[in-house]
């Protein structure tokens, strides 16, 4: 257990000791010995039990579920944290730390820890934000058997925990004439005897393992998975604009910028990238720049929606996306973009494909930060985007943030294209 704070006293030992004071004053107004001597015995015994809980600890073992396993952005989770004492029983409260909400004592949980015997408190997050968090360590809070004065100990100890952007179910993807036929060439694919010539590409995080090509990996001295189920299936490319300039909610936090707006966008990437998976094809998540963002096959839509959990405005990427396909149809999540996006957005579309832009606007009742002169020449503002973008050939749809991203979605006819 490592060291924790110093001892205090409780709401309860407070009224002790100001009742000790109180009689130990009175005492001495009316010179009475007796009365003196039990307001100083009340705030003593209140010192000697709080000097007391610095020889106390807690020497426990702590274990957490989480239920669901990964969290969703906006969504709640319920966390149970088991915690079994290694040494003898006796009362604490315990708060649980996470990094999105301070804790406060209103969220302490009483429980009772018997020898060899592990006890369970609950605890409920809600309003999630989307990343990859670390929860703990739990703080426990010892308290005497009088109840006049606790002290805090913190068990050493934190879990991971994954929070996804919300994928919406629309179920639309299979009416989808653009992408309607994906699982069918993969079956037609499977059946043409892929196996004798497979396509290996070395293992990334979330591939399954019945895809490891073994012969393939002995060769190469790394893990390395066939490709053939990917070959031939359709493709569609999803762009989303990851500059905190063009977001003009974005605010600088502890973390990073962050912007609602962005998280709206992501929302609706994830529910398109999901919806095409369940028809068979593949998508593509990149910057209007071409830098990869994230992919997502049909088999791996954890891998997926976890590489979007892990994505921040502003962060740097090595990994370039493949150029857009012949006919490969490209869906962009955008608002506000820097001239050099907004031409690399406009040249970004095959030949033959079809090139649908979502630009997104600020809720109503967002008054945006004051910019200045240099600032707001570095950015194109959403409505010019829409004009660049028509003028090009694009259909552009027009949507604000504090819209529902499945309305949105079906509206814009963004999976019938």
């Amino acid at each position: 257990m490592a060291l924790g704070g110093a001892p205090r006293p409780t709401a309860r030992g407070l009224g002790v000791v100001l009742a000790g004071v109180g009689l130990a004053a009175g005492g001495s107004l009316v010179e009475s010995p007796p009365l003196v001597f039990a307001g100083a015995s009340l705030v003593a015994l209140v010192v000697v039990v709080a000097v007391s809980l610095l020889f106390r600890s807690a020497d426990v073992a702590v274990s957490r579920r989480f239920s669901p396993t990964r969290g969703v952005a906006g969504w709640s989770v319920v966390e149970t944290v088991g915690i079994a004492p290694r040494g003898r029983g006796h009362d604490v409260a315990l708060r649980e730390q996470v990094p999105w909400r301070r804790t406060t004592g209103s969220g302490a949980v009483p429980v009772s820890l018997v020898p060899g015997r592990t006890s369970s408190a609950v605890f409920r997050h809600g309003d999630l934000p989307r990343g990859r968090h670390r929860v703990g360590p739990l703080q426990v809070d010892l308290v005497d058997a009088f109840g006049v004065a606790r002290r805090r100990v913190v068990a050493p100890g934190v879990a991971e925990f994954v929070v996804v952007p919300e994928a919406v179910d629309l179920g639309l993807a299979r009416e989808s004439r653009a992408l309607g036929d994906g699982a069918t060439r993969q079956r037609e694919h499977s059946l043409a005897g892929g196996e004798d010539d497979p396509i290996t590409r070395e293992y990334r995080r979330g591939d399954p393992m019945r895809r490891v090509h073994w012969k393939a990996s002995a060769r190469h001295g790394e893990l390395m998975v066939r490709q053939e189920e990917q070959h031939g299936l359709p493709s569609v490319r999803l762009v989303v604009a990851t500059r905190s300039d063009g977001w003009a909610d974005a605010s600088s936090t502890a973390e990073g910028p962050t912007s609602d707006a962005f998280e709206w966008a992501l929302s609706v990437v994830a529910t398109l990238g999901v919806e095409w998976g369940h028809a068979g094809s593949v998508a593509v998540v990149a910057s209007p720049r071409g830098d990869l963002v994230a992919r997502h096959d049909p088999d791996s839509t954890g891998a997926f929606l976890e590489t979007l959990a892990d994505v921040r405005l502003d962060d740097e990427t090595e990994a370039a996306a493949d150029p857009p396909a012949a006919r490969e149809p490209v869906v962009a999540v955008v608002s506000a973009l820097t001239p050099l996006d907004l031409d690399s957005l406009s040249r970004s579309r095959a030949v033959g494909s079809s090139a649908v832009a979502l630009v997104v606007s600020p809720p109503l009742g967002f008054t945006e930060a004051a910019r200045g002169d240099a600032e707001r020449a570095r950015v194109v503002p959403p409505a010019e985007v829409v004009a660049a973008l028509r003028s090009t050939g694009w259909r552009v749809v027009e949507a604000s943030s504090d819209e529902a991203v499945g309305d949105v979605v079906r509206e814009a006819g963004l999976l019938r294209d």
